[in-house]
């Protein structure tokens, strides 16, 4: 796996436990601190996951879907 792959599957990883702490934050009427602090940590984390991988890529902002990812 290449260290683009690596990236993907790292950011998919968060993307699934963001997922998760949001519906647990929502099951609990969105009160848990510790677990809004983990949402917001989480998506520093991916934030910087996509920076890197991005960076990664060069220039090219296209996936090859056809649309532009800027």
């Amino acid at each position: 796996m290449n260290q683009q792959e690596e990236l993907m599957d790292n950011i998919l990883n968060t993307d699934l436990e963001i997922i998760e702490t949001v519906r647990t934050l929502e099951q609990g009427n969105w009160t848990d601190e510790s677990l809004k602090n983990q949402v917001t940590d989480l998506l520093k984390i991916h934030d910087d996951m996509i920076t890197k991988l991005r960076s990664l890529q060069g220039d090219d902002h296209g996936c090859g879907c056809g649309h532009d990812h800027c």
